[in-house]
């Protein structure tokens, strides 16, 4: 079996970038990159001429390597790697097809029956009253949701623009905590709650944030600072004496080694589609698994939403994979068979490879074809 052609395609919004990876026996793979998807199409197109055009798809860990040698010499970050997940990502739907069995029987077997998630942006569309906050997550957990994320009970608070960085004062903390408070008073711990302050504050505010929750019992408080100082955030960590989730923005094995080596962190939250795909998410997740660390990995596209069901379902450090719910009546028009939560958790996919393809319309979208000559 032989790699012939390598495409490309993008979504109407111009965020996602998929692959599809045909053999010369008429098999194709589907994979997923996204956001600043223009860089990585065009590395994309690069690996496909110097690695995989001709070569075997089984060849997975090879592939990788040689992309990944490629990819180094300008870091580990970036438009290299998310092209290298999205291939890889292919190339794992393809090899499920060609076996005809889907992707996480191949990867090892399933520890878990079903896959838990969490409703990350749970209070995006939900007016910051106490009221509404209230009723709102009542009915969520009624709906089934045992765990979720919020990136604005710290956000749009008074007298702080919503972009500025750094420095919150005493009152707009017991603000922000007051928002916490809501949820507890309305649904106790039936809730898991994780707080995502997508590194918008230095150490100080930080470790402020994270003493005003910690009556709270938060999930984890995700990416306080920016996580490429390793003993900063190991700092926050150690003075606010809440669970700290880091990793979105860290790519592949070797950005996550002074993470868990130095316990900076206690949830990762790695993202396939941009840290090396499956291929190297296992390895992650393996080396997380050493020290006892679980893995809730960010997600924000439906492919990459099937890659992440399969591999969660393998290794026994999962914990919750995020959920977008708001995103997926869009989502699920790309692809030709909708993702659904059932009672907080996604059912394994029994189709061969992945188990999704792309929808008739997205098919039909422009595309940019590598070939073989």
């Amino acid at each position: 079996m032989k790699i012939t052609r390598v495409e490309t395609l993008r979504s109407p919004c111009r965020n996602y970038c998929w692959i599809l990876i045909t053999t010369d026996n008429g098999i194709v793979g589907l994979g997923e990159t996204y956001h600043r998807a223009d860089p990585a199409e065009t590395v994309i197109h690069e690996f496909a001429n110097r690695y995989l055009l001709g070569s075997n798809p089984e060849d997975i860990e090879k592939l990788w390597y040689n992309m990944y040698r490629a990819a180094s010499y300008h870091g580990m970050m970036g438009a290299e790697l998310r092209a290298i997940s999205g291939i890889d990502m292919a190339l794992w739907d393809l090899l499920g097809k060609a076996l005809d069995r889907p992707v996480f029987r191949i990867l090892g077997g399933k520890t878990h029956d079903n896959v838990p998630v969490y409703f990350s942006g749970i209070y995006d569309e939900i007016e910051m009253r106490k009221d509404a906050v209230q009723d709102w997550s009542r009915e969520c957990v009624d709906a089934g949701w045992q765990a979720c994320k919020t990136a604005r009970f710290f956000r749009n608070l008074e007298g702080r623009p919503s972009d500025a960085t750094g420095f919150l004062s005493v009152a707009q903390v017991e603000q922000g905590a007051r928002r916490f408070e809501w949820v507890r008073d309305a649904v106790g711990g039936a809730l898991e709650v994780g707080l995502d302050l997508h590194c918008y504050f230095d150490v100080p505010a930080a470790i402020r944030i994270g003493e005003a929750v910690r009556p709270y019992n938060p999930y984890f408080i995700e990416e306080p600072i920016q996580p490429h100082n390793v003993t900063a955030l190991r700092e926050v960590r150690e003075r606010t004496g809440v669970p700290i989730a880091a990793g979105e923005r860290i790519f592949s094995r070797w950005g996550f080694q002074q993470i868990l080596e130095e316990r900076a962190a206690d949830v990762l939250n790695p993202d396939l589609a941009w840290t090396g795909g499956i291929t190297e998410l296992k390895k992650i997740a393996d080396y997380a698994a050493i020290h006892y660390i679980p893995v809730a990995p960010h997600n924000y596209g439906p492919i990459t939403c099937m890659a992440l069901t399969h591999l969660m379902a393998v290794i026994p450090n999962t914990r919750h994979l995020e959920f977008t719910a708001f995103h997926y009546p869009q989502w699920n028009t790309y692809i030709d068979e909708p993702i659904v939560v059932e009672e907080g958790h996604l059912p394994l996919p029994e189709r061969p490879g992945l188990g999704r393809e792309l929808s008739r319309e997205m098919l039909e979208l422009p595309r940019i074809s590598i070939e073989a000559e």
